[in-house]
């Protein structure tokens, strides 16, 4: 029998399968607002400023996005250990390529607006 990922990429078409739970993520609100921010500053951003970064958005909506992006391998979270702990957050590889990938659409988007 085959499985539903076999039965789903039968097509001509482009499948994606083994992305759906990586869209549903980068889908949110914020997230690719939050990939573009981290993608521009190398050093990355610790919480606090990364919100005021982006001007609206909650520090749970920041906080839920985060986590989904570090769990998605988009996002490193990185405990520096001191009192208090320092956390600061940056781009994986993949995310450094997602984010070199959604330029072009955040430009287009812009130029929109």
């Amino acid at each position: 029998m085959e499985s539903e990922d076999e039965v789903c990429c039968d097509t001509e078409e482009p499948c994606l399968c083994p992305v759906e739970g990586l869209i549903d993520v980068v889908s949110k609100k914020w997230a690719i607002c939050i990939i573009s921010h981290l993608g521009e500053e190398e050093d990355g951003y610790r919480f606090n400023e990364l919100q005021r970064s982006l001007n609206g958005i909650s520090p749970k909506s920041l906080s839920d996005r985060l986590k989904e992006l570090n769990e998605e391998g988009l996002v490193n979270r990185d405990v520096e250990e001191s009192v208090p702990p320092k956390v600061t957050y940056t781009l994986t590889q993949d995310g450094r390529e997602l984010h070199e990938k959604l330029k072009p659409l955040v430009r287009w988007v812009n130029q929109r607006a």
